[in-house]
């Protein structure tokens, strides 16, 4: 693993929150913005993403595809039910869907795929990339169904533009089609602006926020242990136990290990739920990774 290009991969994304911060502290980007922008990257950013991650040939047969989007998903489903279990173990009740939300989800997209490519090479970036397409199905239904004023699923909520594209971008994994150029380099231009204008969001949004309280230090303390340490190794313990390779398992386990997701900024501007809350543990475990990561990557290959 090379610490060092990890380390300046979470520096650069650092200083795109503080960009924010500078921005929300002037008025560049205000509370009615974030929303705004927060629904150009649900809607058009995060979409064009997906579908650009699976656009370089991917090496695999359909069968091997299916066998790991099952995979993937059935270890989703298993976040899931970690995190609920964790809520509930730790008796929060304030936020307690927020809190489910940054337990289960990790910021996969936005910082895992570079993460992973700098450090464990293309191959397992395929991988991640085909990570994100059962990550991002559970995160726009499950996810949002989670964050929502109004707890009820609709088909219509379920065909977001993220999930439809999720959808395209298994199509175009499974039967290897080659979008036109044109196209293909629209799209990219548009993921591009993904991960910066969250990043932005991120910092003008923790701009706004009063100073914290003692007890959500404390709160917030035992949220970060569990979630970038604790949780990082118990799934690689857990996945000992598995017939799979070492390698799938090191991807796994460092997928769960990146900051909390974005998305819960976004999904908290959206709703009108905590964005202090979400703003906090994203920008703090977005910092705090920059350390606990190789922390982790150390300990499971010590294991």
């Amino acid at each position: 693993m090379d610490l060092e290009l990890l380390s300046v991969q979470m520096i650069i994304l650092l200083i795109l929150m503080a960009v924010g911060y500078i921005c929300g502290k002037t008025g560049l980007i205000t509370s009615d913005s974030q929303i705004k922008l927060s629904n150009l990257i649900l809607r058009v950013g995060i979409p064009s993403m997906i579908i650009v991650s699976v656009s370089e040939d991917f090496k695999l047969t359909v069968s091997d595809i299916l066998c790991y989007l099952i995979g993937f998903f059935l270890f989703n489903i298993s976040l899931g039910i970690v995190s609920l279990l964790i809520v509930k173990i730790t008796r929060i009740k304030n936020d307690f869907e927020i809190y489910q939300f940054m337990y289960m989800f990790s910021n996969v997209g936005f910082m895992g795929l570079p993460v992973i490519q700098a450090t464990l090479g293309e191959k397992s970036t395929l991988l991640a990339a085909l990570f994100l397409l059962p990550s991002n199905l559970v995160l726009f239904t499950y996810g949002e169904y989670l964050m929502a004023e109004k707890q009820t699923f609709s088909l219509k909520k379920f065909l977001t533009p993220p999930v439809l594209a999720s959808f395209i971008a298994i199509l175009i994994c499974i039967f290897k089609l080659k979008l036109p150029f044109v196209l293909m380099q629209s799209l990219s231009y548009l993921g591009n602006i993904t991960t910066p204008l969250a990043m932005l969001i991120i910092g003008s949004s923790f701009s706004s926020m009063s100073s914290f309280k003692v007890s959500s230090v404390l709160q917030m303390i035992r949220f970060i242990i569990i979630k970038l340490l604790v949780l990082p190794v118990l799934y690689w313990y857990i996945l000992g136990f598995l017939n799979i390779s070492r390698d799938l398992q090191i991807l796994l386990v460092l997928l769960t290990a990146m900051p909390v997701a974005s998305n819960v900024v976004i999904y908290a501007n959206i709703y009108r739920k905590n964005v202090g809350l979400a703003t906090q543990a994203s920008v703090l475990t977005s910092i705090i990774c920059v350390i606990t990561i190789p922390i982790v990557f150390a300990v499971i290959n010590i294991l």
